[in-house]
């Protein structure tokens, strides 16, 4: 009796394979959910139907529909509120709950806090440069003026950090292009909440809101090239303040919070 022929060795699976499967009940509806708030134009604060209504309109079980809201409460894309006027309503799409899941993901593939910053200092110069190149020049010239004058302070006298945030936040948006202005902000807001703010600064810095000053101004101007550049030196300055300040953190791994 011939010999068997040796068996295959099985393939490794690639990424695309590791990654694809059937989708849960429950993320199919939050899908449905989320594609009617959109088609229906609904806005932040709007309601959504009561739980027996919505039983009836996507044809799955109770405990199918309350994953689907629970996923999406997760993503801050609803608000479930309970008490008096309780109930469903649409959330807002915020760079920092896209931020929080990606620093889970970040944190397993072993990223590190200088890897991060090194990615917000590629990401704001290319913000900069778009917000420059926004064809609606009013909207530009009205989303940063309040920021060309460095004399004045923010609203209590002083420009406060809050304030400071605002500014990278609103070039973001001008960049006009909702794809970057999400993925890029959410690598702002880890920079933020976990980097920054942990300096113990309550008030901005005269540089930083000098360099904002000057930044407002090349980009009311339109002249992206000079955007970029002065965005590149404005988050260097940040970035070295802060691995002087505290060494040790940049080697660490990003942390979930």
């Amino acid at each position: 009796m011939p010999a068997s022929p040796p068996a295959k060795a099985a393939r490794p699976l690639g990424a695309w394979e590791m990654t694809r499967r059937t989708s849960k009940t429950s993320e199919i509806v939050a899908l449905e959910i989320v594609r009617d708030v959109v088609s229906q134009k609904l806005k932040p604060g709007d309601r959504l139907p009561l739980e027996a209504e919505m039983l009836i309109q996507y044809r799955v079980s109770r405990s199918s529909l309350r994953e689907a809201l629970r996923l999406l409460e997760v993503q801050g894309l609803i608000a479930i509120r309970p008490g008096p006027g309780s109930g469903t309503v649409v959330g807002q799409v915020l760079p920092g709950n896209l931020a929080r899941t990606l620093t889970l993901y970040l944190h397993m593939s072993g990223a590190t806090y200088d890897e991060l910053l090194n990615a917000w200092s590629a990401s704001e110069p290319m913000l900069a440069r778009l917000a420059a190149q926004n064809p609606d020049r009013a909207l530009v010239r009205e989303t940063l003026t309040p920021f060309l004058s460095e004399d004045h302070g923010g609203k209590h006298g002083k420009w406060e950090v809050v304030e400071g945030l605002d500014f990278h936040e609103r070039v973001a948006d001008l960049a006009a292009n909702p794809v970057l202005a999400l993925v890029l902000n959410s690598i702002g807001y880890i920079v933020t909440e976990q980097v920054l703010t942990n300096a113990e600064r309550g008030e901005l810095e005269e540089r930083i809101v000098h360099d904002h000053s000057q930044l407002a101004e090349a980009i009311i101007a339109g002249d992206a090239d000079k955007a970029g550049r002065l965005m590149a030196e404005h988050v260097r300055h940040i970035v070295e303040d802060f691995k002087s300040f505290w060494p040790r953190k940049v080697g660490e791994k990003i942390q979930w919070r």
